[in-house]
């Protein structure tokens, strides 16, 4: 009987699928294997999110499986992507019980209709779109804002949005001088800019007149929007040069921020226009809704160009924290984890936690990752008895200049031995695109450069993935040993990732450790490498040097 349900199943052209609570795969049909490119044995058993992408699942898949999982029926329109192709799908969760009592699964099917979909879409292009500027207009304005607030709230990671009121104030004018239809021209072409420095999953659409609105979507921090519009203002201000005048468009943004200022999607445009009023009177390129965002967004654009001018003054600094090797009672220096230091002129050493974010955003960090890496590697030959591992940002990892410049540093420091060199990466980044990890990550390789696992244990993956990486060794997340040696529940996780590790003869790094009891803890599960404040603060290189010649002369000290 089984073998027949599974027949009619594997002959539909629906797409039907099983996923149980751990949001995993049990059953495909023929047709999804199809239309995803992959084998059946290549889906069962992994992740939605290993499938669709971590962005997707989180935003829009999983706030539906949860809901279906507490007992509704969920029915919704959504676009896919099949490889190159886009796909209109209905897609309907049922809950689905394997004893009719406690529901155990999402029965999910999924029908094409694309046809309709383009069928429809062509005829709301007339009624969506802004005749001259192509743009969406005022009524898909409302929707859209609309639709965004309702995924924002269903989302359980408090994603915010930003409404950015472009106002185009000397329009007038310029029709008055030059003539509507130069006017015209400079209104498309300040459209293209914007669109430059906008992301592809935001929008833009004409309010009315020379108004235009940014609707920024998933925005990290609320000061995001004001390095967006401080982008626009730079863009909008370049002149255009007509015949022999040069003309400049003049500008002022007002912003506002779902949910800081409003829930209400009229009301957010509505504050966004009075900030952008209110930024004119002020003289101001750009003003936020509320004042005290606004200061802060200043501070951290006068961040941003003082981290741009930390590399001209030389304010980097990368400091070293010791890595042992536990040889029974004793703690011998392994390595080093290179971290970065910026010395403020004003407020004095900022650590990571305070700029990295920011760079990240700025693009400033593959600059940072750049010059470490030659840095890293010019100590490699001052300290040829250790290794030196460092964080790479996930920017950099992506991007395919990595393993040329990790060959030029070598080659700038005289090639050292690259297996002294480890570069470290997060679980989360390194699972948001596993294939393109793990060919970045073989590619180091063949240098005869390691690549270690960072922050393990707390990202969305399992230890399943580990056979996946070729990577042999894993940094255990300091979260794990905050109570170490109190908790035994706590020892008996660790012990579990330890041991998962290790059955796949992988190495494990535990991070955090702060005193001796939690180090001899982790020596009793078996764990030789560590990290953490009990075997030294991160220092600068040379008292790390200082730390490195008392190990050296200890260890050829003749016992007594």
């Amino acid at each position: 009987m089984q073998n027949r349900y599974e027949y009619i199943v594997n002959l539909s052209h629906d797409y039907i699928t099983l996923i149980d609570r751990r949001h995993r795969y049990e059953l495909v049909n023929d047709s999804y294997c199809k239309t995803i490119g992959r084998a059946r044995e290549e889906i069962l058993n992994r992740s939605v999110a290993s499938v669709w992408g971590g962005e997707k699942f989180q935003t829009t898949i999983k706030p539906h499986l949860d809901r279906c999982f507490n007992g509704e029926e969920i029915h919704y329109v959504d676009t896919f992507e099949f490889g190159e192709n886009r796909r209109h799908m209905h897609v309907s969760f049922y809950p689905y019980s394997d004893d009719g009592s406690v529901i155990t699964h999402a029965l999910v099917f999924s029908h094409d209709i694309t046809r309709l979909g383009e069928t429809e879409s062509r005829l709301a292009e007339y009624e969506s779109r802004d005749p001259l500027t192509g743009l969406l207009n005022r009524r898909s304005l409302d929707i859209i804002l609309r639709t965004e607030i309702e995924h924002a709230r269903r989302t359980s990671n408090h994603d915010m949005r930003a409404v950015l009121f472009v106002s185009l104030k000397n329009f007038k004018r310029v029709n008055q001088t030059h003539g509507h239809n130069i006017g015209d021209l400079l209104l498309e072409s300040t459209v293209n800019r914007i669109k430059e420095h906008i992301r592809s999953s935001d929008y833009l659409c004409r309010f009315e007149g020379a108004n235009l609105v940014v609707i920024l979507t998933r925005i990290s921090f609320s000061t995001d929007a004001g390095l967006v519009a401080q982008k626009l203002l730079d863009t909008i201000s370049v002149p255009y040069r007509f015949r022999t005048v040069d003309v400049t468009i003049d500008c002022r943004i007002g912003i506002s921020v779902f949910p800081d200022d409003t829930n209400d999607a009229d009301r957010l445009i509505q504050c966004a226009n009075s900030a952008s009023v209110e930024a004119e009177e002020l003289g101001q390129g750009f003003l936020y809704y509320d004042r005290g965002l606004h200061q802060r967004t200043l501070t951290r654009l006068q961040l941003h160009s003082e981290l741009l001018r930390s590399f001209e003054e030389h304010q980097l600094e990368l400091y070293y924290q010791p890595i042992v090797r536990q040889h029974g009672a004793e703690a011998l220096v392994a390595g080093a984890e290179a971290l970065i230091r910026w010395r403020h002129p004003e407020r004095g050493l900022i650590g990571p936690p305070d700029f990295i974010d920011l760079a990240e955003e700025t693009g400033v960090v593959k600059a940072i990752d750049k010059w470490a890496l030659y840095k890293v590697c010019e100590r490699l030959n001052q300290w040829p008895a250790i290794f030196v591992t460092m964080n790479i940002s996930a920017s950099q990892f992506g991007d395919q200049e990595l393993v040329p410049v990790v060959e030029a540093a070598l080659r700038h420091a005289g090639n050292p031995d690259p297996a002294r060199l480890k570069l470290e990466i997060t679980e989360r980044h390194c699972m948001e695109n596993p294939s393109a990890a793990i060919a970045v990550i073989e590619q180091l390789q063949e240098l005869g450069i390691e690549v270690w696992i960072d922050d393990f244990g707390i990202g969305n993956s399992s230890l399943a993935y580990l056979k996946n990486l070729p990577t042999r060794t894993f940094k255990v997340a300091r979260e794990f040993a905050a109570d170490l040696a109190d908790s035994e529940q706590d020892r008996r996780f660790l012990r579990g990732i330890i041991d998962g590790i290790r059955a796949r003869h992988r190495e494990v790094v535990i991070e955090g450790i702060v005193d001796p009891r939690q180090a001899a803890v982790a020596a009793e599960m078996g764990c030789t490498l560590m990290q953490g404040f009990h075997f030294g603060v991160p220092m600068p290189a040379a008292d790390f040097a200082v730390l490195l010649d008392t190990a050296s002369q200890r260890k050829q000290a003749p016992s007594e």
